[in-house]
């Protein structure tokens, strides 16, 4: 049987046409140099909890604004500690920065999309980019209901980040300009009620970079 947790996530990632695993066992046991069992929380487990919490938060923000959401009562929909909201996030907004990530970088893995900028085919990865703004619509529509389009930005910017972005100053500024760019064409988009097809915007897009 799916836990609750599973039910709600699987609600939302459906939408991305892509499910999480199923949550893995949520503590290890381990022993401890003094002989005592000490509890291990795996790496697997630790995403996934996070990740609850998204759901949970995109599913309170259907009943009522997100200023109004207590921690406790996100954590407590996500059925997670809630101290793992303030080991990990500092916020709200990263919360749902982390989710929709997760989403993606599903549908990449699905899509066999190693690296959205250094692509062969760059035109299928911008389709592609856009089958998967419009695939999370709900979500899109959410933010912007509520006023928190940022996050969409704060997305891109992690999803383009250079791993070593303190080493390659060219990268790290470059990134953040095609974060921006797709930002501002994605907003036009979702402003417009998404009339284009994720195959017309792409040729837009790649219009628009042929102009530069």
């Amino acid at each position: 049987m799916h836990s609750k947790n599973q039910e709600r996530a699987e609600n939302w990632d459906d939408a991305a046409g892509s499910v999480p695993e199923k949550r893995p066992a949520r503590l290890r046991p381990a022993l401890g140099h003094n002989g005592r069992q000490t509890m291990r929380r795996t790496t697997a487990t630790t995403e996934y909890l996070k990740e609850c919490m998204g759901t949970a938060l995109l599913e309170l923000m259907q009943e009522k604004p997100i200023e109004k959401i207590s921690i406790e009562e996100m954590t407590a929909r996500a059925d997670v500690g809630r101290s793992t909201y303030f080991r990990y996030f500092k916020t709200k907004d990263e919360v749902l920065v982390f989710k929709i990530q997760q989403l993606w970088n599903r549908f990449a893995q699905d899509h066999n999309i190693q690296d959205f900028q250094a692509n062969d085919d760059a035109r299928t990865a911008i389709r592609l980019f856009f089958e998967f703004c419009l695939s999370i619509r709900q979500i899109n529509d959410l933010l912007y209901r509520v006023g928190h389009q940022q996050v969409i930005l704060d997305v891109y910017l992690q999803i383009l980040r250079p791993e070593k972005q303190e080493e390659d100053v060219i990268a790290y500024y470059k990134s953040n300009e095609t974060a921006y760019a797709l930002y501002g064409v994605v907003n036009a988009w979702i402003l417009r009620g998404y009339k284009e097809s994720p195959a017309r915007m792409g040729e837009i897009l790649c219009a628009l970079e042929g102009n530069f």
